[in-house]
């Protein structure tokens, strides 16, 4: 692994403690730094999967509405995913201040697709 500043490493927690923004933010600041990249992608795509599951969530609630247990069947799952997102986001936060080159499976997917190298 290369030399990783202390710079860089301030601009890839900030890009992956605020999901989305952090991301833009990180790559505006930083768009030479591989370090900084990795993890703004990453928190791009991480804050696209939020919002994705969101929506989908959403809608299956407006459908399941009017069926009581299956709308608390989604509510336990979007309490599900939301406790899933936190772990996520801590264990991406201790892998960054850790300088590791995290690659969760679905949301560095994700970032590949977004443009991550």
């Amino acid at each position: 692994m290369s030399q990783v500043t202390d710079d860089e490493l301030n601009w890839g927690l900030i890009a992956w403690v605020i999901p989305l923004a952090g991301g833009v933010i990180g790559l505006i600041m930083r768009p030479n730094s591989n370090y900084v990249k990795h993890w703004s992608y990453l928190s791009l795509a991480f804050g696209l999967v939020i919002i994705v599951t969101d929506i989908v969530l959403i809608v299956l609630s407006m459908i399941v509405a009017p069926i009581w247990p299956l709308l608390m069947l989604v509510r336990i799952l979007g309490y599900l995913a939301g406790l899933v997102f936190l772990i996520v986001w801590v264990m991406g936060i201790a892998r960054e201040r850790g300088m590791v080159y995290w690659r969760p499976s679905l949301i560095y997917d994700v970032a590949r697709m977004l443009g991550a190298q």
